[in-house]
């Protein structure tokens, strides 16, 4: 039989995106220094993860409820490696010195841990949506977005606040067709579109100073918003904002293979090892590094090299098959 193949769109656009994450990541002890690197910081956080989830309901088309083996799979993709990397993660920051005694726990994940958790649930969400037509599903998923920031406790435990926040681009993703992203591939001068960054940056600036929740979507209304009864209306101009840098992002995503290509079948692997040497650096670079232009260009590099790295063929089949000694588990990556 065989082998489908990939659509090196994708598979540049996962690259491309784990870059902004790392750098987004390395950027953040930086961010107070100037408005500029402020702005920056958040005018990618608009975007970047609401991408990467539009584009795994994109790839969950394959879900089935019918067949019973379904939550089987979804676990052990997501929970296994979250519990595993969980107890990493705990052991690396006591290591390390950012905690003082060693600390597990499974309920409140560690870091950016959370997609696993929340990707586990996106997953289970589809035995409803899967029923149900793209406009009902659309419309239920941004209801669940708009109402869960009124329901205090719904919080970070499991990760259940942020996931309801972010239901919407994996709903849409999960509807989206596959002719619809061959026409827009096809499309000519939609790199035009890449000017809506200017756009999001520009309103980033004009608001002012930005509570991170707003856009992390992990804590409800009342925990950031001095009037969180306008709660709603401030997560409909994040989902707006959301779905116009997805737009403009994928404009900047070349069609053919690069590179870099191959590198998008291991972005997961990327993902969950780049903390160790974020968190790592994150502990020396606010006391004893300055910032200006240059060190964002390092930054910048930096991020483009490490993602490389950790996204490449050999660390990724090496991660895969250490995966499934520890985990029993046999990741196809997508």
């Amino acid at each position: 039989m065989p082998t489908k193949r990939r659509d090196p769109f994708f598979d540049n656009a996962k690259f491309l995106l784990m870059i902004l994450v790392v750098f987004g990541h390395l950027l953040q002890p930086f961010i107070a220094e100037a408005k500029w690197s402020n702005d920056l910081y958040f005018t990618i956080y608009t975007f970047h993860m609401p991408a990467f989830i539009f584009i795994s309901g994109y790839f969950a088309k394959s879900f089935d409820y019918k067949k019973g083996q379904q939550v089987r799979i979804s676990f052990q993709k997501f929970i296994l490696p979250y519990i595993l990397f969980q107890w990493l993660y705990s052991l690396f920051y006591w290591l390390i010195g950012t905690n003082d005694s060693f600390s597990f726990q499974l309920h409140v994940p560690n870091w950016s841990l959370w997609f696993l958790i929340s990707s586990f649930f996106w997953q289970l969400s589809l035995y409803f949506f899967q029923k149900v037509s793209p406009k009902v599903g659309i419309t239920v998923s941004i209801l669940l977005s708009l109402l869960v920031g009124y329901l205090p406790f719904i919080g970070r435990e499991l990760t259940l606040q942020r996931t309801v926040v972010f239901l919407p681009f994996f709903v849409m993703g999960y509807y989206l067709q596959n002719g619809s992203v061959e026409r827009f591939e096809k499309m000519k001068n939609r790199k035009w579109l890449a000017l809506a960054f200017v756009g999001v940056y520009g309103l980033i600036h004009w608001i002012g100073p930005v509570n991170k929740y707003i856009f992390f979507g992990s804590k409800p209304y009342e925990d950031f918003l001095n009037f969180p009864e306008w709660g709603a209306m401030v997560r409909i101009v994040t989902l707006v904002l959301g779905c116009i840098g997805i737009l403009a992002f994928f404009a900047c995503v070349p069609t053919k293979e690069t590179f870099y290509t191959s590198c998008g079948k291991y972005t997961m692997v990327a993902y969950l090892l780049h903390g160790f040497f974020v968190q790592g650096v994150r502990g020396i670079s606010g006391d004893f590094i300055p910032f200006n232009g240059l060190t964002l260009v390092l930054i910048f590099l930096a991020s483009i090299g490490l993602t490389y790295v950790l996204a490449s063929k050999p660390v990724g089949e090496a991660y895969a098959g250490i995966e499934q000694r520890m985990l029993g588990t046999n990741r196809k990556s997508r």
